[in-house]
C-alpha cells in the first residue's frame, strides 16, 4: 500500500480494521506523527482524530490471526483495543480466544487487562477472577475427544492465522490425512501387484 492509497483508505466511509491499520502504518512511516496524519486526512473532508489513528495502529500490530477475527467482526474494536494493551503475545491470544468463546463484554476485557497491566495477576488468573471461569474450562471438545488445553490453544492460533475456524482446520487435517492414506495404500498395492506379476513371470520361464 502506497501513501496515496493509504489516504484514500482512511477517507473511505467503510474499511476493514486491518486495512485502516495498514493505512495508518504506511502514513506513520511517512509522516512520523498521528497529529500530522490527522491533519492531512482531515484536510480532505474526513474527520480522523490522532487517538483514532493511534488505536487502529495498535490493533494493526496484533498477531495476524487475531486481526482476522477482528475483520470477521467476531472481536469488536473496543475489545481489540483492550487486547492491544497487553504486551505479551500469548496473553493477547488468551484474551482474544476468551472473547470469542465466552463472549466477554468490553468492561470485562478492560478489567482483565488492568489486572494484568498492574502486574497483580497473570492473564489466566485475571480471566478466572473476572469471568468466574478458568481458561481451561472454556475449551470445547475437539472431535468429541478430550484434548489438553495447550493443544486446543495452539490449534486455534494455527487456524486463525490461516484465516480459518478451528473446526474447519480439523476437517482439513482429516481430509488431508485420508487422502494421504489412500495414496499410500494404493502405492503399496501397486508395488505388491508388480512384485507378484514379476514372480509369476519368473516362475513361468522356469
Amino acid at each position: 500500500m502506497d501513501v496515496q492509497t493509504a489516504m484514500m483508505c482512511l477517507a473511505a466511509p467503510v474499511s476493514k480494521p486491518s486495512e485502516v491499520g495498514m493505512a495508518v502504518d504506511v502514513l506513520y512511516r511517512e509522516y512520523g506523527a498521528y497529529s500530522v496524519i490527522a491533519e492531512k486526512v482531515n484536510s480532505k473532508g474526513t474527520k480522523r482524530s490522532p487517538a483514532f489513528l493511534s488505536s487502529r495502529h495498535r490493533i494493526f500490530q496484533l498477531p495476524k490471526g487475531i486481526r482476522w477475527k477482528i475483520d470477521e467482526d467476531q472481536i469488536g474494536i473496543t475489545h481489540a483495543y483492550q487486547i492491544s494493551r497487553l504486551e505479551n503475545e500469548e496473553d493477547q491470544w488468551l484474551l482474544a480466544i476468551s472473547i470469542v468463546e465466552k463472549d466477554l463484554s468490553p468492561s470485562e476485557c478492560e478489567n482483565v487487562v488492568n489486572l494484568v497491566m498492574n502486574k497483580e495477576y497473570p492473564i489466566r488468573e485475571a480471566l478466572s477472577l473476572v469471568t468466574g471461569v478458568r481458561f481451561e474450562e472454556i475449551s470445547p471438545p475437539v472431535l468429541l475427544l478430550p484434548v489438553e488445553v495447550d493443544f486446543w490453544f495452539n490449534l486455534i492460533r494455527s487456524a486463525w492465522s490461516q484465516g480459518k475456524n478451528w473446526e474447519d482446520l480439523c476437517y482439513q487435517f482429516i481430509r488431508e490425512g485420508i487422502d494421504v492414506n489412500i495414496k499410500d495404500v494404493a502405492s503399496q498395492l501397486e508395488s505388491l501387484a508388480l512384485a507378484l506379476r514379476e514372480a509369476g513371470q519368473r516362475k513361468g520361464t522356469n
